[in-house]
């Protein structure tokens, strides 16, 4: 028996028409789908409410609501979406249970016969023989999320400390496998910002992926109630934009790490630019928008639309931008 249920965003819910009668302030310009099972995940991380251990509601992921749908449905509204609506990506999230790779399969092959629309996935490590077929199908891009920046902090909130079937060295060699098959720059991860590392961790990190040519997606931490970590702060807006930036200077900007200094406690206390190419970094918009595959833009994934907005799903406006640069404006030459 085939799969017969799948979840979906609310945003992307809403843009396919499966919910009617809501209006959203940003519409997500890629379609975030997610296997279902009845349960929970068989992981155990302390931020996700799908975990195992989580008393989350079953129907979250980070802030987020996903409602069941018929994978019928929601595959005959891709197929029939007018061109102005249609999305300019398809990405499934995959929960880990004993079955997950023979789902995903089934669904990006249902999915591949409705619609020419670009697919990437969000998996835990898969086998190389399992990287491949999935490829073969003609998966576009993978990520397989880091989401800590060290061993240590993965190990508490993904691992064996949390009772956890992650390992980072897993993990590593997953991404590096996947790079083997979905060739450099068609393979990513993300990092989550506010679990405990440093800024100098995260960046020495991404500086890390960079040269693999793997992208590093930021997302800022976002405690949901009935997860383990529901009481840990979220991160200062200014600590996040200051990764931010460091990460965009090394993508973008063809910067070194050498480009960025860092106090005793790895705070980032100086960027080697100075306040015209600052201006022209937040201008631009992309340094502070949602990052991570080509049209991927999650509204509101870790922020309240009433803000703090971390990532933005748009380009900026004129008032956010000069809010951009009176934050950063002291960590950069005159």
């Amino acid at each position: 028996m085939g799969i017969e249920k799948i979840r979906v965003s609310f945003g992307s819910a809403v843009k396919l028409g499966l919910i009617s009668n809501k209006k959203i302030d940003e519409y997500p310009t890629t379609c975030y789908l997610m296997t279902y099972i009845p349960g929970k995940c068989a992981a155990n991380c302390g931020f996700c409410p799908q975990a195992r251990g989580s008393h989350s509601s079953i129907d979250k992921l980070s802030r987020i609501i996903w409602p069941v749908f018929d994978l019928k449905e929601v595959l005959t509204k891709l197929r029939y979406l007018i061109s102005s609506d249609r999305f300019e990506r398809i990405c499934t999230q995959t929960l880990k249970y004993p079955k997950n790779f023979d789902d995903l399969v089934e669904i990006i092959s249902k999915l591949k016969e409705s619609t020419s629309t670009p697919i990437s996935i969000a998996i835990p490590p898969m086998s190389n023989e399992e990287l491949f077929q999935l490829k073969s199908l003609g998966v576009e891009r993978v990520g397989i999320a880091f989401d800590a920046a060290t061993p240590e902090i993965f190990n508490k909130i993904k691992g064996k400390e949390i009772n956890g079937p992650y390992d980072w060295n897993t993990h590593y060699e997953c991404i590096k496998e996947a790079l083997k098959i979905f060739s450099k720059g068609f393979v990513s991860t993300h990092i989550i910002v506010g679990l405990g590392e440093t800024q100098e961790e995260i960046i020495n990190l991404i500086d890390e992926l960079n040269k693999l040519e793997v992208l590093p997606a930021l997302f800022a931490f976002m405690p949901i109630r009935g997860t383990q970590l529901e009481n840990l702060e979220r991160p200062k807006i200014i600590d996040f934009r200051k990764i931010q930036l460091a990460r965009y200077l090394l993508i973008h900007n063809k910067k070194s790490i050498k480009d960025v200094t860092f106090n005793r406690k790895g705070e980032i206390i100086n960027f080697n630019i100075n306040k015209r190419e600052l201006s022209n970094i937040i201008d631009e918009s992309v340094a502070f928008m949602t990052t991570g595959c080509p049209s991927c833009n999650r509204p509101y994934y870790t922020s309240r639309p009433s803000g703090p907005i971390y990532n933005y799903p748009r380009i900026l406006q004129e008032s956010e931008k000069k809010k951009i640069f009176e934050q950063l404006k002291l960590f950069v030459k005159l």
